[in-house]
């Protein structure tokens, strides 16, 4: 079987290579972009099964890139995992804002710094593994 694909999308290098190697680590293919551009271009080049996508990111941010992803007529079915800096503590105000955003949620949201164990347990409970 080949290795599922995930597609990082981060502007922060260093996140999205300590992903990145979580993943290959635990027998992903992954892929990093700094963009949202990039990302988008490389998720219509090659559908992932996951991808994982900054909130807070310059030009276009990760709000506006899950839109962007759920309206796709292929990539609208791929799951999607945001991967934020909030704190604990703002939650519920984070939930209240991606509420603003009904028909587009996220599949999952992890907090900075992402715990591995965690990351592969969301994937998990995201990703479709074929039977």
């Amino acid at each position: 079987m080949d290795a599922r694909l995930a597609i990082i999308i981060d502007d922060e290098p260093d996140v999205a290579t300590y992903l990145a190697i979580v993943l290959r680590d635990h027998g992903w293919e992954a892929v990093t972009a700094n963009s949202a551009e990039d990302g988008l271009r490389l998720a219509e080049e090659r559908v992932p099964d996951v991808v994982l996508l900054d909130v807070m990111m310059p030009e276009r941010g990760g709000m506006s890139t899950l839109v962007a992803l759920r309206k796709h007529p292929v990539l609208g079915k791929v799951p999607v995992v945001l991967v934020t800096g909030i704190q604990s503590h703002l939650t519920k105000d984070f939930e209240a804002y991606l509420g603003r955003f009904k028909h587009y949620h996220p599949d999952a949201y992890l907090e900075k710094p992402v715990k591995p164990e965690l990351l592969i347990e969301t994937l998990e409970k995201v990703v479709l593994v074929p039977v």
